[in-house]
């Protein structure tokens, strides 16, 4: 059985808190890599504060892309969810560009 969906879990490194705790841009960010992979929102994107950093949320017909950073270690991890014919690989060279971050290899578990 084939896959519906394909999704890219990158986790971004090098990034100023700044842009790590800038909710209006985060939030202008997951807008702008939906629409770069042609994907539309189903609600407005949703924050939320945690004690290390924040979250932000899109959800969309057909799939989603999430933020979750980390300001005081530079770091963004970054995952994008669409349908098979969506291409979520150019949502995350949206977001790392506009970041300004580097994909960060991680050693296995």
């Amino acid at each position: 059985m084939s896959s519906a969906f394909h999704q890219q879990l990158v986790e971004l490194d090098g990034i100023s808190a700044s842009r790590l705790t800038d909710v209006d841009a985060l939030s202008a960010l997951v807008v702008a890599a939906a629409g770069a992979i042609g994907i539309s929102a189903d609600t407005p994107p949703q924050v939320r504060r945690g004690h290390q950093g924040v979250a932000v949320g899109l959800l969309c017909r057909e799939g989603h892309i999430v933020l979750h950073t980390m300001p005081e270690a530079g770091i963004c991890l970054v995952d994008i969810v669409g349908r098979i014919e969506v291409p979520v690989t150019k949502g995350v060279e949206v977001i790392a560009r506009r970041l300004g971050g580097q994909r960060r290899t991680r050693a296995g578990p």
